[in-house]
């Protein structure tokens, strides 16, 4: 059966960075997913209507097909992840298979917000809100298309508050508790120790 640790955190806080180092440091092998590809498919919606979606909110993520997947890679069957379009706010027809290692790493703002007994380590990445907001503008602009205007009324508008009343709560799930508000990587010294945490809890499951 697969390990599954869940990272969680806001937006820009650095999840998907944190993810993949810790699946280079591990010293076993690691399958790394996002649940941002779980995003719902807005195809029957015009344009100016999906842009008003809510996408910090859990009720924008498909929660079913996700612990669905979860429980498939827990019992070591590939999966089929969808393939979200960030820009038209749609997934792409194609999906990607992903087979499960003996530890799965699943990331996104809202993974502790999911209802599963599946996760076997939870990890909460915090940083401060300027430096969310900051990496944010930088990621969205650069990558998904967006406006730096768009980018900070959406921010303003769902991002921090969805962050208060459902991320922030999260930490109190957290086997270990991250800061990440330095741009300059992170201390051998920090990843030795959640390396170690993980490894005692891993150690724990067999």
């Amino acid at each position: 059966m697969a390990f599954i640790i869940a990272v969680c955190g806001g937006s820009g806080s650095g999840k998907s960075f944190l993810a993949h180092a810790l699946s280079y440091n591990l010293k076993r092998p690691v399958s790394v997913l996002s649940y941002d590809c779980y995003y719902k498919d807005q195809t029957d919606m015009p344009m100016e209507e999906r842009v008003k979606v809510n996408y910090d909110s859990p009720e924008s993520l498909d929660e079913e097909l996700f612990k669905k997947h979860l429980a498939m890679l827990k019992k070591g069957e590939t999966i089929k992840v969808p393939q979200y379009d960030f820009a038209h706010h749609t997934r792409f027809q194609m999906s990607k298979p992903l087979s499960p290692k003996d530890i799965v790493i699943v990331e996104g703002i809202l993974t502790l917000t999911v209802d599963t007994d599946l996760y076997d380590f939870c990890l909460f990445v915090d940083a401060d809100s300027d430096v969310r907001l900051s990496r944010r503008i930088l990621r969205d602009t650069a990558e998904r298309g967006r406006s730096v205007y768009s980018v900070i009324e959406q921010y303003l508008a769902t991002v921090k508050p969805m962050h208060l009343k459902y991320v922030e709560p999260c930490k109190t799930k957290a086997d270990f508790i991250f800061t990440n508000n330095e741009s300059n990587g992170i201390s051998p010294r920090t990843m030795d120790a959640l390396v170690e945490a993980i490894e005692k809890k891993y150690n724990e499951a067999e």
